[in-house]
């Protein structure tokens, strides 16, 4: 088990955590990646990067549960696609939740801080367009495989939605939309399944998972309100540049 050393009171992170989930879940729904702000900013308050990991992952949870609903209505998700994917990406998932219950701090800080300016370069590329050419078993097999790295990335550090939106375009031929609504599914159960890997080696805050997730709820419903379909570009690349900033701090801690 992984003890946390918190700088601040547990009121005071539980507080602010709440007041994050309300920003990333404002502006998540066109930006994603809300674990390359949070995770960063649990560990700067003094949270072990593994509690850290872990209590972002309870968050993560709950939003992919609501999207799940809401691309199942759109019917955006491609359920015999998602399927084989999800169980793949489960296999990766509890590897990589396993590594991270054994990598030490340091080196962790440092992993931590490459997969975040990594998963910020390809937020920044433009999407692929899908082409409309059959798909071969063979290379169906190849990408429901490759689900496994995506899974590992997911229960190791998460932010695993990049490289699943990618591999469902340029592999299995899904238009962007159906891509997202899809990856919900593989999200939801890498999600799940390193969360339960957490838990058993002990390294989930119930608390400020709980306070992230409340904030994430009550900002998503707020961006949805707004209608933020694509979101305020300002927004996106100041958070964009705290999210680099954060990220080399990770890299370069003594």
């Amino acid at each position: 088990m992984h003890l946390e050393v918190k700088l601040y009171s547990e009121w005071a992170i539980t507080i602010f955590l709440f007041a994050i989930g309300l920003f990333t879940g404002f502006i998540g729904t066109n930006t994603g990646g809300s674990a390359f702000l949070t995770v960063p900013i649990m560990i700067w308050l003094g949270i072990s990067p593994q509690s850290a990991i872990a209590s972002a992952r309870v968050a993560s949870v709950g939003t992919m549960i609501a999207g799940v609903r809401e691309f199942h209505r759109q019917r955006k998700i491609d359920y015999k696609l998602a399927t084989p994917a999800a169980i793949f990406g489960l296999i990766g998932a509890i590897g990589g939740a396993s590594i991270l219950l054994k990598m030490n701090t340091q080196a962790l800080h440092k992993v931590i801080g490459a997969l975040t300016l990594l998963m910020v370069i390809l937020s920044l590329i433009k999407k692929p367009k899908p082409n409309h050419e059959s798909i071969s078993k063979l290379r169906a097999l190849f990408g429901y495989i490759f689900f496994i790295v995506i899974g590992m990335v997911g229960g190791f550090f998460g932010g695993q939605a990049k490289l699943a939106t990618y591999a469902y375009i340029l592999i299995f031929n899904k238009t962007v939309s159906e891509s997202v609504g899809t990856r919900k599914i593989s999200g939801l159960v890498i999600s799940v399944g390193s969360l339960v890997v957490y838990g058993f080696g002990g390294i989930i805050n119930w608390w400020f998972g709980g306070s992230l997730v409340a904030g994430t709820l009550i900002g998503s419903s707020i961006g949805a309100k707004y209608a933020l379909k694509k979101g305020d570009e300002w927004m996106e690349k100041l958070l964009n540049i705290v999210v680099v900033l954060l990220a080399l701090r990770l890299l370069f801690l003594p």
